[in-house]
């Protein structure tokens, strides 16, 4: 390195001069050339990271570390960099990265060294003593122990219970911390000392990258105070919990519970009952349920959100305005533009948001709301992690491992908000504080939207939908599925190649972390070469912007039996194929794929823990896929979906192979019902996708109303449209064992399809009575909600077809008890015997009254249905109402419905 280019580097260390001084070190490409200059003694002083410490340039410091800075060099009087470390914000930055590198195992040591015989510290204790909560975290993800004893035998869990860090104790105890252990004075952690030598400066109480500029600005006789406080003989001891000082400011009190989590004791006065009670209630309202939650609240409201003046409309708007951190490892650019893609999202909320500047080592200038994010890879294990903090210093602090985790933690802010503003009550609104640590447990989280059937949504409501999935239920991946019927000519799609183009477009500028797959299935599993290839160049030629595609079961089998050689054109195309597994047979030949395909897997082949464990054994990725709507029946019930949520949280926990789910949202005509509405598919898709992103079973089906109704409807007020869903999933299971003992068939389906053919053995017509009952109750409390609300055009169509699903279930029933009324045996000695003699011989009178009603119904569903769906799709979706009018009109006045 020159003298010349040696100055303009302390130049730039001298001057804060980050990103250039990071573009000079990254001038030589290679890694061993960045790594001569870094660590080449240059002057008497040494390397240039000896410089930066020397001068206490943090941000210097941390960039020729990530460069590759040996932090061991020795200048010519025989110092480390560390050594000549003077202030503590200095040397925190070098036990962050010494913690990072022991826990990636780039140090060269085990993970159980001690840092000599006489303490026998191990990492993880001065982690817990001196570092932050994040870098505990990331030693106890990369395996340290955190039972692990020092020679006074305390353990972590002991130094941050006297250091008074009640996150760190929170995220020991998630790693399963034993509260029980005792140190050589015999004390555990849940009756711990804390003197005023075990007590630390502010410093140590920030977890913040950003805080440690700012910590000794605080006063010194404010915190002094605190620390006597502390040691009192009030606060010496305390019985099943600890003292924590705050920001050593004030002291609150925590205690450990039965199950060894840390809580904050209840507030004795009204107010801070409802403060710590909001926050609980926001945060068990979030869905997909976030991986960690936390109360920080304490009583106290910490985060008030200003109002600005009034809109031409008359309503509030609420201001928010938005820093970014200097030191985050993504620019202020990039940031920015994900935040453009993402200001609609706030405006909806009612809040009006302000790009704001960079912000220096953590000086703000709050003069409203303000959120300050930025990026850290190396603070997160996963990707598409995110942290987002509430409280009353920092207002909203919003951290991510990457892009994906940041538009993650953007959308979990806007779904706490939302319940604020729109939900809660309140003269003024404040946010409680509190932490929320999240990750996607599975990085697939897919909806396969079924364009080959009868019910072909409009492109406006496909985006619409899809739009709604990304923003509120974190979707990754859109699968659109389409078939080839081999009696076609050439592959005919529903949208036009301007159509097509104008959705991949729109999805590629507005989610950045959605990638739209497009799926193609034939109709048989007999088709020429020739024809598939063309078939195939067509396809890829439509969606030559996505560079992942999805073949379905009936094409994959295909090809596989005819050898992959003669599509590795194709296979080189795309960087990831989805390929569809139905059958056990066609699982035994998976291993000639190669190993950029994902393996679509029915839950057939899942459903038991020795399948599970034999897929595991794959050496592909896997995806499990599921269908909202089980086949033959209208709507899921609580007990349905509980069923497949067990089996995706146990496929996840036994086949680690398996890498995300993709949920089927399969056209209605799949069972010949066109009664099959979207909105009956919405609760279940909102359940699965929460599961695909948590992986556990926190909640049942039932208590996602109302975030089912937010998601999909923007409103919370729409919870009773799907608690009318669950009312009909759940009255066609106690209807169905009775009506159908060999093929799993709601009554209802049967009825509308084809009631001569009801089996009626053990159906009563007491049965269908109970039935009509519960389903008129759900469609008075659909009147009801009508009246007292207003809606706009979306919500008005959801409620509609809902209207549409209860009259046609209802009118069902009415079919289904004249039945019953009419099959009787006329010879009382044979006893009673329940024998479906047909429509037809049911009396004038109640045949007409049944048709003049279907055709109110049919009239309603055609008007909901041209507005969602495309116009060529009517004519198939109104056989099943044709068909079942034809059976209930008399003879003679059947001519009309052909001619309508």
């Amino acid at each position: 390195m020159s003298k010349t280019s040696n100055t303009y580097l302390e130049y730039y260390i001298e001057n804060n001069c980050i990103d250039d001084l990071r573009c000079a070190v990254e001038i030589d490409g290679s890694v061993d050339g960045r790594h001569a200059v870094v660590n080449k003694v240059v002057a008497p002083y040494g390397t240039l990271l000896h410089y930066a410490t020397k001068l206490e340039r943090i941000d210097a410091v941390r960039v020729l570390l990530s460069e590759g800075a040996d932090p061991s060099v020795l200048n010519e009087e025989g110092y480390s960099a560390f050594d000549i470390a003077q202030s503590k914000e200095v040397k925190y930055v070098y036990f962050q990265y010494l913690f990072e590198m022991i826990a990636q195992s780039n140090a060269g040591v085990p993970l159980n060294v001690v840092d000599n015989e006489t303490s026998k510290n191990q990492a993880i204790h001065w982690a817990a003593l001196h570092s932050t909560v994040d870098v505990v975290r990331y030693l106890c993800e990369y395996g340290f122990s955190v039972n692990a004893q020092n020679a006074s035998g305390d353990t972590a869990l002991h130094l941050a219970l006297s250091r008074g860090e009640p996150d760190i104790v929170q995220c020991l105890l998630d790693f399963k911390a034993n509260v029980d252990i005792k140190n050589n004075a015999g004390l555990n952690c849940r009756r711990s000392s804390s003197t005023a030598s075990e007590h630390r400066d502010l410093f140590s109480s920030y977890n913040s990258l950003d805080d440690v500029d700012n910590a000794d600005q605080q006063s010194r006789s404010e915190h002094h105070s605190s620390v006597a406080a502390g040691s009192s003989p009030e606060a010496e001891v305390v019985e099943n919990g600890v003292t924590v000082a705050s920001n050593g400011l004030r002291g609150s009190y925590w205690t450990v519970d039965e199950s060894g989590d840390v809580v904050p004791d209840e507030p004795h006065d009204e107010q801070g009952r409802r403060i710590q009670y909001a926050a609980w209630k926001l945060l068990s309202n979030l869905w997909p349920e976030p991986q960690l939650t936390r109360d920080r609240s304490d009583g106290y409201a910490c985060c008030p959100l200003p109002e600005e003046n009034l809109t031409n409309q008359g309503t509030q708007q609420l201001l928010l305005n938005v820093y970014f951190y200097s030191s985050s490892e993504v620019g202020h650019g990039p940031l920015v533009d994900q935040w453009q893609k993402l200001v609609p999202l706030f405006e909806s909320c009612g809040f009006q948001v302000h790009l704001k500047q960079t912000v220096f080592n953590g000086q703000f200038p709050f003069e409203a709301l303000a959120l300050v994010c930025g990026v850290y890879s190396g603070r997160f294990r996963r990707r598409e992690s995110y942290r987002l903090k509430v409280d009353g210093r920092r207002l909203i602090e919003l951290i991510s491992s990457d892009l994906a985790g940041f538009n993650a933690g953007l959308r979990t802010l806007a779904q706490l908000l939302v319940r604020t503003t729109r939900v809660e009550v309140r003269p003024t609104w404040t946010l409680p504080g509190l932490c929320v640590d999240d990750f996607p447990s599975r990085q697939v989280r897919a909806v396969l939207f079924d364009l080959a059937g009868c019910r072909v949504p409009t492109v406006q409501t496909l985006h619409e939908t899809a739009s709604r999935l990304v923003t509120w239920l974190k979707l990754n991946v859109l699968i659109v599925h389409f078939e080839w019927r081999v009696q076609d000519s050439n592959l005919t799609l529903p949208y036009t190649s301007a159509e097509l183009f104008h959705l991949q477009t729109v999805c590629g500028q507005m989610f950045s972390d959605l990638h739209l797959v497009p799926s193609l299935e034939v109709n048989c599993e007999e088709i020429g070469h020739q024809r598939c290839t063309a078939m195939l160049s067509q396809f890829s030629s439509l969606f030559s912007t996505s560079d992942s595609v999805h073949i379905g079961s009936n094409l994959c089998r295909w090809i596989l039996s005819k050898g992959l050689s003669n599509w590795q054109w194709f296979f080189e195309k795309f960087k990831r194929i989805f390929w569809s597994i139905s059958e056990h047979v066609d699982l035994e030949k998976v291993h000639q794929l190669p190993l950029h395909c994902v393996l679509m897997l029915d839950k057939r082949l899942m459903d038991t823990d020795q399948k599970r464990t034999a897929v595991g054994l794959l050496d592909h990725s896997v995806c499990l896929c599921l269908s909202v709507g089980e086949p033959g029946f209208l709507a899921d019930s609580v007990d349905s979906m509980t069923t497949d949520g067990e089996l995706i949280c146990s496929a996840f926990n036994t086949a680690q192979n398996c890498v995300g789910l993709v949920v089927c949202d399969w056209s209605g005509c799949a069972i010949g019902c066109s009664a099959v509405a979207p909105t009956l598919r919405y609760l279940p898709t909102a359940y699965f996708l929460g599961l695909a992103w948590n992986g556990r079973q926190g909640r049942t089906p039932d208590q996602l109303t109302e975030a089912t109704a937010h998601a999909f409807l923007g409103s919370t007020e729409l919870a009773p449209l799907f608690q009318a869903a669950l009312a009909v999933g759940n009255v066609e299971r106690a209807l169905s064992p009775l009506s159908s003992r060999a093929a799993p068939v709601s009554a209802f389906v049967q009825i509308l399809l084809n009631a001569d053919s009801l089996d009626l053995d053990n159906v009563s017509f007491r049965s269908f009575k109970k039935a009509r009952i519960e389903l008129q109750a759900s469609l008075a409390g659909l009147e009801n909600l009508k009246r007292r609300c207003d809606f706009n055009n979306d919500q008005t169509l959801a409620l509609l077809e809902m209207e549409v699903v209860l009259e046609l279930t209802i009118l069902a029933c009415r079919i289904g008890q004249s039945l019953c009324m009419l099959g009787t045996n006329p010879l009382p000695t044979y006893g009673c015997q329940m024998i479906n003699v047909g429509i037809s011989n049911l009396s004038p009178t109640a045949r007409t009254d049944l048709a003049n009603r279907l055709l109110e119904i049919k009239s309603r569903f055609q008007h909901v249905w041209l507005c969602r769906n495309l116009h060529s799709t009517l004519p198939e979706v109104m056989k099943m109402f044709n068909n079942l009018l034809h059976s209930l009109l008399p003879s003679s006045m059947r001519k009309f419905i052909h001619n309508e």
